[in-house]
């Protein structure tokens, strides 16, 4: 059974948004952030930090939905549709992105925890990794203890709680070698794992007793994603 997960709601009507949260979070899990638009439903799969998302198709303006799906089949991140639409043309659509389970409107909080239950099953489980050298071997360092990384020259510098790691790799790069949706830019120099943030103030992100600095131009999306997540 599926617990806790960390849920985007995409979902055009207020009033059922509304709905759908409650029951979304009824059920045990978390929704961490929700999205009207195709606009700020991007915004908020390219910020990451959900593990399932739940789409509508028509957002206003036509399949925007389906748009959405085939980016999160690309990114290899569960989602499944809810929808008033169960005609021919847009279920060959949506079967060509791939959802975990398709919900058509009216829908009860049965028929969201079964969608949710089959689509979780898509996600994975295995604690990714990442490997650096260390003179003539290799270390492997899972994802779960980096708390931040800061690019350091033509090296990345990797910070767990007990220790410091350099990879040979842009910033950019490494980030894009895990796939890990929890890592988010701060800084052109610095990016931090979401889940290891203690607090935060003015421009600074808090990991313990470290102090991350955020620039002027990223602080407005990190503190919303800040706020989503520990709200």
């Amino acid at each position: 059974m599926a617990e806790n997960l960390r849920i985007l709601v995409v979902e055009d009507e207020r009033i059922l948004a509304e709905t759908i949260i409650g029951m979304v979070e009824d059920l045990g899990h978390h929704v961490v952030a929700s999205a009207s638009s195709i606009a700020k439903a991007e915004e908020c799969i390219y910020r990451g930090g959900f593990d399932l998302a739940i789409l509508d198709i028509n957002l206003k303006h036509g399949d925007e939905g389906i748009k959405l799906g085939k980016i999160l089949y690309e990114k290899q991140i569960p989602f499944f549709f809810l929808t008033s639409y169960s005609d021919k043309r847009t279920l060959s659509l949506a079967k060509a992105v791939r959802p975990g389970s398709y919900v058509v409107k009216p829908f009860t909080e049965k028929d969201l925890y079964v969608a949710i239950e089959m689509t979780a099953e898509n996600i994975d489980d295995e604690q990714s990794s990442v490997v650096v050298r260390k003179g003539n071997t290799h270390v492997r360092i899972n994802t779960d203890d980096i708390e931040f990384l800061k690019a350091e020259n033509i090296y990345t510098e990797i910070h767990t709680r007990e220790k410091v790691w350099l990879k040979r790799s842009s910033l950019k790069d490494l980030i894009d070698e895990m796939e890990e949706m929890r890592f988010v830019q701060t800084h052109r120099s610095f990016a931090v794992n979401i889940e290891k943030v203690t607090g935060w103030s003015s421009h600074t992100i808090h990991i313990n007793e470290k102090e991350i600095p955020v620039s002027r131009r990223l602080w407005d999306d990190i503190k919303i994603t800040l706020e989503s997540k520990f709200s």
